[in-house]
């Protein structure tokens, strides 16, 4: 029997910024692209979120992400304007992925908040997947903290687990 590895993984940064001002620098594609400066190239379709806020979801998106040149094929399949988005892929690096953004208002400023399930697939072991997914969320969160007032022990807290078979399906 093979054993279905599927990961859950939370990265969180604390700023004392509004969550206007966040979720402004989250939505902009030239923010998301440089996030994962330098070690990839991200690039999406500068439309998806607009066409989501426009309320045309699902809004399906060829990403690239390079090296090593892997498409990602992706869909928006939710917005809250100011609060969250969701968008899931199925690639060649993954056999499922669905990853919130949230940013959540705290008492001085707010908490943005990357929760992603995923399933590795693949020739690599998914645990060293689900190492190196963490990585490249820490690394995004401390790129886009630069320049923003926030917490420096609350920045690109990771928390990663093994799903457990009986929560496969729940959110």
């Amino acid at each position: 029997m093979a054993v279905n590895f599927q990961w859950r993984l939370r990265v969180w940064t604390r700023f004392h910024e509004t969550p206007d001002r966040v979720w402004a620098m989250k939505v902009d594609p030239e923010r998301i692209r440089d996030e994962f400066r330098p070690w990839l190239r991200f690039s999406l379709p500068d439309d998806v979120l607009d066409r989501g806020l426009r309320g045309e979801l699902p809004v399906s998106f060829d990403a690239r992400l390079t090296p090593p040149g892997l498409a990602w094929p992706g869909r928006l399949v939710a917005i809250q304007d100011g609060v969250s988005f969701v968008d899931e892929s199925e690639n060649r690096l993954m056999a499922a992925w669905r990853h919130e953004h949230t940013v959540e208002p705290t008492g001085d400023g707010c908490r943005y908040i990357d929760d992603v399930q995923f399933s590795p697939r693949g020739p690599l072991p998914a645990l060293h997947v689900a190492h190196a997914t963490a990585l490249l969320f820490r690394h995004r969160h401390l790129r886009f903290a630069r320049g923003l007032d926030h917490d420096a022990r609350a920045t690109a807290v990771i928390v990663l687990r093994e799903v457990l078979d009986e929560e496969q399906g729940a959110a």
